[in-house]
């Protein structure tokens, strides 16, 4: 029972700290941020006894300082993003749980390719399909701070979408008017 609390309430810090990252104005800061709060969920994971969840984003943790580092749209980034999502496979089944497992194999493995391209409203709209299937996952092991944690980002994301969307379009608008 106390470990079940330890991990609600390390993924629940998970989560605070995920929206911090929301905040943040560039992509290092981001994945500053992020990495942290991966540190959390994986310890969260931990104590759930999810291991197929800790395992992942401990591969996570490495993928996000491995792209602080390397400059987007390079070769190596996309090579890094095949090795990252390679791993996320073999580890995932090697820490298969049971059938639920896919499904944050799937989305792990999908987010770090969708990241790699350096896309943010490609990235916002992945998020959409891949935080579904975190959830999924979620259910089964019963992680309430990784319930809220994709739900925050499936509303971020489509606020991100719908604010960008409303920004390109007006920009455009705003270059079609010049041109007048």
């Amino acid at each position: 029972m106390t470990n079940l609390i330890i991990g609600q309430i390390l993924g629940i810090i998970a989560t605070a700290i995920t929206f911090l990252s929301y905040q943040a104005n560039t992509k290092k800061w981001v994945l500053i941020i992020q990495t942290s709060a991966t540190a959390f969920t994986c310890f969260s994971y931990f104590f759930l006894g999810a291991s197929s969840g800790l395992i992942l984003n401990i591969v996570c943790i490495l993928r996000n300082v491995a792209f602080f580092f390397q400059k987007e749209k390079t070769v190596s980034s996309y090579i890094w993003s095949g090795i990252f999502t390679g791993a996320m496979i073999v580890l995932g089944i090697l820490s298969w749980q049971a059938w639920f497992s896919i499904f944050l194999i799937i989305a792990l493995a999908a987010n770090t390719v969708f990241l790699s391209l350096g896309n943010p409203q490609l990235l916002r709209k992945s998020i959409l399909a891949t935080s579904s299937l975190v959830i999924i996952y979620n259910l089964f092991v019963f992680s309430i701070g990784g319930l809220a944690n994709e739900a925050l980002a499936i509303i971020s994301s489509i606020i991100g979408i719908i604010r960008f969307r409303k920004t390109k379009n007006l920009n455009e608008a705003t270059a079609q008017s010049e041109e007048i």
